[in-house]
């Protein structure tokens, strides 16, 4: 009999995660956030899992310059599946990768958009798999 071995490699977590609910369309929240957040999203090539490559999330970034600040709006929808199924609820998902930055403040900003119904701190702890929200550039 065959026996079989699973390698479990942890992905280091260096980024927060919160998720967007609004019924606009990412570029005009995108707008919105921009002005909010003096920010300067951009949209970039869709965003695919390792798992599913089939499957293209629409996404749009923002690099700081004067730090290694990354954020990135990930849609949770694509025309095939979810990035992350336990949260169907979800629109959008705000990733901070790296960086200083204030999570309250950041909430507070997201809140005061009139097109975001609701923004809250995803628990990483609670999801099966964080590998779905791993950008490889």
């Amino acid at each position: 009999m065959k026996k079989k071995y699973k390698i479990e490699i942890d992905e280091p977590i260096d980024f927060e995660i919160f998720g967007l609910c609004s019924h606009t369309k990412l570029y005009k929240l995108c707008w919105e956030i921009n002005k909010e957040l003096k920010t300067n999203f951009k949209k970039t090539k869709n965003h695919t899992t390792k798992t599913n490559s089939f499957l293209g999330f629409e996404r749009y970034n923002h690099s700081s310059e004067d730090s290694s600040t990354s954020l990135n709006i990930i849609s949770n929808m694509s025309k095939n599946g979810y990035l992350e199924p336990n949260n169907k609820k979800v629109n959008y998902f705000f990733l901070i990768q790296g960086g200083v930055y204030d999570k309250k403040e950041i909430m507070e900003s997201l809140s005061k958009i009139e097109e975001v119904l609701l923004v809250f701190e995803v628990n990483l702890s609670k999801i099966k798999s964080i590998t779905p929200f791993i950008i490889y550039d």
